[in-house]
């Protein structure tokens, strides 16, 4: 799996085709998390969400896995353009399926439209090596594509994201061809779901996951 081809047309196709939303689902849940010390990225990709975290929480010191060369080059060439160069930010080109975080050593854990680009055998590795590296009372913002429960927007949602699938399959050699609900692999790894926002109609949403349970009347779900 390699997006280095796509890399430079990254962010045209993404305003293109999602004019904004997939911008504001990655950043919708950032209020609602207190200035983290240590944070983990997953995919970054080309930097827009890094850039409003970085913004958002200048103390903080950033760790970003990125197995594309030219995706951690827009980054940093963002980060420059935005001001943010002196930012507390280390990239690491790296596979994810075969780097191994330091242990318990990060408060904020975030993987925006990332884990469904592996099917369920990796997953299962993944997620739990992934969940390996949040500290005791770590956060975990998630942000992902779905299929829409009912309805016709069930209907549009299936061929959106058939249409992606197949387009990244092809384009990338994505190893996934089919959306993969993590929420049982984030539960079984500790976390307990805290606050979900949905976008498009249902296609899109981000979570915030907590590790550690979380009484009813404290979860923020709408």
């Amino acid at each position: 799996m390699s997006f280095d081809l796509l890399a430079p047309h990254y962010r045209w196709m993404e305003a293109l085709c999602a004019a904004g939303q997939l911008q504001r689902c990655r950043t919708a849940l950032l209020a609602s998390v207190s200035a983290p010390q240590r944070v983990l990225i997953y995919g970054e990709g080309n930097g827009r969400f890094l850039v409003e975290l970085c913004r958002r929480f200048p103390e903080a010191r950033v760790t970003v896995v990125e197995a594309s060369v030219v995706m951690i080059e827009l980054a940093r060439a963002r980060m420059k353009r935005e001001g943010l160069a002196g930012a507390q930010v280390e990239f690491i080109h790296a596979d994810a399926l075969t780097w191994q975080p330091p242990v318990a050593a990060f408060d904020l854990i975030v993987t925006c439209f990332f884990l469904d680009c592996f099917r369920v055998d990796q997953l299962q590795k993944l997620v739990p090596a992934i969940a390996s590296a949040a500290a005791a009372d770590g956060l975990w913002l998630h942000a992902d594509f779905q299929i829409v429960p009912a309805g016709l927007r069930r209907v549009c949602s299936q061929v959106i994201v058939g249409g992606l699938y197949a387009f990244f399959r092809r384009v990338t050699r994505l190893p996934a061809h089919e959306l993969v609900n993590v929420e049982s692999y984030l539960s079984a790894a500790g976390f307990s779901k805290w606050e979900r926002r949905e976008f498009v109609l249902g296609l899109l949403f981000c979570e915030c996951w907590k590790r550690g349970e979380i009484a009813s009347h404290d979860r923020r779900i709408t």
